[in-house]
This record gives structure tokens, sequence and C-alpha cells, in this order.
């Protein structure tokens, strides 16, 4: 993580702790407790709860147990001089809890409540059926929270002597920052179709210049966030914000756009909405106020984005330089003409329709005389053997590529796949 992007973060969510107070519980002697959350696969989650005290804290008072954050396992506490992350603790006045923050390749999303299912049925009615239709909404209701509670278990000191002694009461986070996805700002785009408005995300380079050209990188989100609020696309995975991460743009400049959209985009009987046709305007629109490679604009999404992205290309085939495509499908037979495309698809093996579906049109585009580089990954593996496997079948040098990830399910192929370097370099290999 960028300690200056935390430290500048964390000291501008400080100057706006008054009005946080007014909702939040302050323990005696704790100035402001800040929370820290990262992006990952399966969803932005905490990794950092940073409590300022009135006095510098003795390091050598604290303890692996002085502190419980609820919910979540605890694996360093110190004291700084600074309210960031350290190697080594030094007496100061921020005590830093640092929390365990990893993917869960088991995660669900959380079961829906009574009312929830309420409105699943009435739209069930009205649709005539059940199942998602493209059109209609699912409600966004997936949450990725970014507060954490913290109970102080054990007395501890100042540097100069002085006890705070645990008193019981949960110390309530006041700030949220979510250091890459808060770099991304949020804009509305009116349909020239329909009038309609549709929320998206954007990020620049931290150094954009005009006089330079950017390549863009579409994320579409799946169906869980449909109709959610506008940031949600930021926070249910990384498909957005692995490209933003420091690294990723210490590699690879680009400007990265997702939309949240109000409705299901696509749906699985091949339907789609007017929303793509929105999506196609918005790019053009884009590149008239932005300074944007137009042979280097590329698009990915998971499951619905995934799909939403297959029929843009299908619509477009001109528009994008290449696709990273993640548990998605479309009907075989109409992806013949993708194969003039440059395509890296991802599914798990325990994704039944989506490994089936799109090995079915891999099998076309071979019979059309294309190469296809395909291999099977172990997903536990860490990200750098990942990236070994992704390097070896891009010396293949073939510009359609199918990846099988073993076992897993549908959401668990997002949770993979993404911010995988050997990935990301073939994607801005790729030129129109």
């Amino acid at each position: 993580m960028d300690k200056k992007t935390i430290l500048t973060m964390v000291l501008a969510g400080f100057l706006g702790l008054a009005q946080a107070q007014n909702n939040s519980t302050i323990a005696e002697h704790v100035k402001s407790a800040t929370a820290i959350s990262k992006v990952l696969g399966d969803g932005r989650k905490v990794a950092t709860v940073i409590l300022e005290y009135d006095a510098p804290i003795s390091n050598r008072s604290l303890s692996p147990d002085s502190y419980e954050v609820e919910g979540k396992e605890v694996v360093g506490i110190y004291s700084n001089r600074t309210p960031e992350t350290a190697a080594n603790g030094t007496d100061g006045p921020y005590v830093v809890i640092e929390v365990k923050a990893e993917v869960d390749l088991d995660a669900r999303p959380a079961p829906p409540t009574e009312a929830e299912m309420q409105e699943k049925k009435e739209r069930d009615r009205m649709q005539g059926g059940p199942g998602l239709r493209a059109g209609w909404s699912t409600g966004g209701s997936d949450e990725y929270p970014g507060n954490a509670v913290v109970l102080q278990k054990k007395e501890i000191r100042t540097r100069t002597g002085k006890v705070y002694r645990a008193d019981g009461n949960p110390i309530v986070t006041t700030v949220e920052t979510c250091p890459v996805a808060d770099r991304f700002t949020q804009e509305e785009f009116v349909s020239p179709y329909t009038g309609q408005t549709l929320p998206y995300n954007i990020f620049l380079p931290e150094n954009y210049d005009p006089g330079k050209k950017y390549p863009l990188v579409l994320f579409i989100h799946d169906a869980g966030v449909a109709s959610g609020p506008v940031k949600q696309p930021l926070y249910q995975g990384n498909g957005a914000t692995s490209w933003a991460e420091p690294e990723a743009q210490a590699r690879h400049e680009c400007i990265v756009v997702a939309p949240e959209y109000p409705v299901i985009t696509v749906d699985d009987n091949w339907n789609y909405s007017h929303h793509l046709d929105t999506t196609i305007a918005l790019l053009k629109e884009l590149q008239s106020r932005y300074s944007i490679d137009s042979k280097r604009i590329y698009t990915t999404g998971q499951s619905m984005g995934c799909m939403s992205s297959i029929v843009l290309m299908l619509k477009e085939p001109e528009l994008f330089a290449g696709a990273l495509l993640v548990a998605g499908k479309w009907k075989p037979e109409l992806m013949g003409p993708l194969d003039r495309q440059n395509i890296w698809i991802i599914s798990c093996e325990g994704d039944s329709s989506s490994n089936t579906l799109q090995g079915e049109a891999v099998a076309i585009w071979r019979q059309q005389g294309s190469d296809v580089s395909e291999a099977t990954w172990e997903m536990t593996q860490t990200r750098e053997e990942l990236s070994e496997q992704a390097d070896k079948m891009r010396a293949e040098g073939n510009h359609l590529l199918f990846t099988h990830l073993t076992g897993g399910n549908h959401r668990a192929t997002w949770f993979v796949a993404y911010g995988i370097e050997g990935i990301q370099d073939w994607l801005f290999e790729q030129h129109r």
C-alpha cells in the first residue's frame, strides 16, 4: 500500500472529524479512529485501524491482545509518530492496529432478508417469471463495509507513564478511507438515446498530461450491484481498482472507467438493454474530453459485465484493442466473429455454465482456423505464481487465450482473475 497516499488520506480524514463525531462514539483520550481498507478480489476489506490519542503512547505498553477489532483477526499492534503502518513501532500518538485482510475463495453474499425476498417475488411477478431479466434491477444490496469497531482489552500507558484503562466502551471508526478507490471521481453521463442518466467512476493517472495519449480500461460490474450506489463497482471486487493500484500504474499508466448500471444489462436469454449503447456513447464522449489512445481501449467485466463486454465487441468490432472476459458467457454460435479480436477468457471449472459455453465458443474459433492458447491453473497459487503461468501463455504468441481455474465457483473466478501482472501486461500489449 502507498504510504504517502495513506498518510495524506488519513490526515484529510482527521480534518473532517468534527462532523463525523456527531454520529460515532469516541472513547476517552481517543481523538479519532480511522479505518483504512483495501479492495481485494472478493471486495473491500478493512486492513488497518489507526487510533489517534491525546498523548504519545508507549510502544512497550502495547501487546498483541491490547485491542480487539470486531469480526476481524488482529495481526499487529504498535504505536507510531505518524498515522501510517511501519515495520517497527515507536512511541507516538497513533496506535496502529493491523488486521488480517485476504481473499476468501468461499465468500458468499449475505443471505437475502425477508424484505428482499418479497421484492424479488414482486419483480418476478412483474417480469412474468423467475430469474433476472435485462432492464430490471436486482436491488444492488451487496455490501462491502469500510468501517470497524475496536475494543480496548488491556490498559496501555503514555510515554510519561500515565495509564489509559480499558473501559469496555466500543471505539467506532469516525473516518473511512480506501486509498485506491478514493482516487476515482464520480460523474454522470446522459444517454443521447433515452435521456436517462448513467453514473460512472473514472480514474485519471496521478500525473495526467493532456499532451500524452493514455490507454483506457472499461470495467463492467456483475448483477450483484446493479442499481447500487455509484461507488459500488469500486468496492465489490478489484475489477476496477486493480488497474489503478500504484504498482499497476507504474507499469501501465491508464484511465479507468467503471459505470454503475441501474439495471441488469444482459440476461441468460441473450437479451440486453439499451444501456450498452449508452456505454458506447460514453466512451466516445470521454475520447472528446480526455487524451485517450483510440487504438488502446480495453474492456473487461465479470459475469454480467463479461457478457456485456461480449455484446459491446459484437456491436462495435473496431472499438476495443483487447478484452479480459471473466466468469461470463454468450451464445457460442454468435461469438464466431470475435476470433478476429484479442481476447483472454478466464472461467472456473466449478462454473459449469461459463466454462462450458466459453469452451464451445473456443471450439468454433478453432474450427474457423484460429489458434487458441489454453491452460488450467491452480487457483490457490500466489499472485506471483499466477503471473508466471500467464507469461507462459503469453509466450505462445496467440491473440486468443482461455484459462480454466481449478475447482472454484462462479464468483470465485473474479476473486482471482484481476491484478495478475502477466495478464495485465498482455492486455496493454494489444493494439487495434
